[in-house]
C-alpha cells in the first residue's frame, strides 16, 4: 500500500507517495541531500535547483558506471562458470 512521506530535499519540502518503506525513502533522501552538500562544497553554484541538478548528474554518472561494472561482472561470471563446467567434464 502506498504511503505519503514528506521529505526535505535541498531545503525544499516534497511529499512523495511510495510503496517502499519509510526507512528506504529516508535513506534515499539522506543520500541525495549528501550529494547536494558535496556539490555545494565544490562549486560556485548557489541556486538550489542548480545544486540539485548537479547532484542528479553526479548520481546518474555513478549509476552508469555501476551498471557497466555489473555488466562486466556478469560476463566474467559466465566465462568462469563455463570454465568450471568444462573442467568438471
Amino acid at each position: 500500500m502506498k504511503q505519503v512521506i514528506e521529505l526535505n530535499i535541498g531545503g525544499h519540502r516534497l511529499a512523495v507517495k511510495s510503496e517502499e518503506g519509510e526507512q528506504y525513502i529516508r535513506a534515499v533522501e539522506s543520500y541525495l541531500n549528501g550529494k547536494i552538500a558535496d556539490v555545494k562544497g565544490t562549486t560556485k553554484a548557489v541556486s538550489s535547483l542548480d545544486l540539485t541538478l548537479l547532484a542528479a548528474l553526479n548520481i546518474t554518472g555513478e549509476l552508469i558506471k555501476t551498471k557497466e561494472i555489473v555488466e562486466r561482472l556478469g560476463v566474467k561470471s559466465e566465462e568462469l562458470s563455463g570454465l568450471i563446467e568444462r573442467r568438471l567434464r
